[in-house]
C-alpha cells in the first residue's frame, strides 16, 4: 500500500521582485498552511517524504508544514525527507506523473507541495472513481487531497483504494 497526498501551496502575496517564482506567503497563507497542517496530522500517518516545488511560496508551505507534523504531542514523525523539484512549478499532470513514478519504493507515504492546475487535475482524476467530483472544484490555497493506491512500486499507481479531501 502506498499513500500519495498533494498539497497546494498556501495563498501568495500578488508580487515580488524577481517575478511569480519568488512570491512569499502572505499572511493569509501562512494562517492556512498551519491549518493544514493540523488537518494532515489529525486524518493521516506522517509522510516518510516530501517533493517540492522550488516555487518560494511552495517551500514556505512545506516548512510549515514539515515544522508542525514534528510538533503534535503524540505525533512520533521521525525525520521527513525533503527534496526540492524546479519541474513542480506549475506541472502537468504528466510532469506530476513522472515525478510519483521516481518516488523510491521503500517510501509509504509521500507528499507533494505544488501549485494548480496540474494537483487539481490530479486530485479530480482520483475523485472521480467516488463520484466525489461534483462536489469537488479543486484545490484551494493549503487545500489537499490523498489517496492510498494498492501497490508495492509507485510506478504502477493506476486508481486509488480511497481519497480524502480537506
Amino acid at each position: 500500500m502506498k499513500r500519495l497526498t498533494l498539497v497546494r501551496h498556501g495563498h501568495a502575496e500578488t508580487r515580488a521582485d524577481g517575478g511569480d517564482f519568488y512570491r512569499e506567503l502572505s499572511p493569509q497563507g501562512r494562517s492556512e498552511a498551519s491549518c493544514a497542517a493540523a488537518a494532515l496530522c489529525s486524518n493521516l500517518p506522517p509522510p516518510d517524504l516530501m517533493i517540492v516545488s522550488e516555487a518560494l511560496r511552495s517551500r514556505e508551505t512545506a516548512q510549515l508544514l514539515n515544522e508542525l507534523f514534528r510538533s503534535p504531542p503524540g505525533y512520533a514523525s521521525g525525520d521527513i525527507a525533503l527534496e526540492t523539484s524546479q519541474s513542480l512549478y506549475h506541472a502537468s499532470i504528466q510532469t506530476l506523473y513522472g515525478l510519483i513514478h521516481s518516488i523510491p519504493i521503500t517510501t509509504q507515504h509521500a507528499l507533494i507541495v505544488g501549485h494548480n492546475p496540474g494537483l487539481s487535475e490530479l486530485a479530480q482524476r482520483w475523485t472521480q472513481k467516488f463520484s466525489l467530483d461534483r462536489a469537488f472544484g479543486g484545490l484551494p490555497t493549503a487545500g489537499w487531497c490523498s489517496a492510498t493506491f494498492d501497490t508495492r512500486d509507485w510506478r504502477s499507481i493506476s486508481s486509488p483504494i480511497d481519497v480524502v479531501l480537506s
